[in-house]
């Protein structure tokens, strides 16, 4: 079992939910913000890697 697999897409999982939230806040106030695409992009990519680098892969 690789836990750093495990926990690099926990974390992963965690900052692209708080990205939607925060995409999703912005919609509902009619706001332009940066920063939550800045999240999605960030855990895709980390999901991206975590499942090329998947143990046994």
């Amino acid at each position: 079992m690789s836990i750093g697999w495990i926990v690099g897409t926990s974390l992963a999982i965690i900052v692209l939910l708080s990205g939607l939230v925060g995409l999703n806040q912005a919609v509902r106030r009619q706001r332009k913000a940066r920063w939550p695409w800045w999240l999605i992009g960030f855990s895709v990519a980390a999901l991206i890697s975590a499942a090329i680098n998947y143990p046994g892969t």
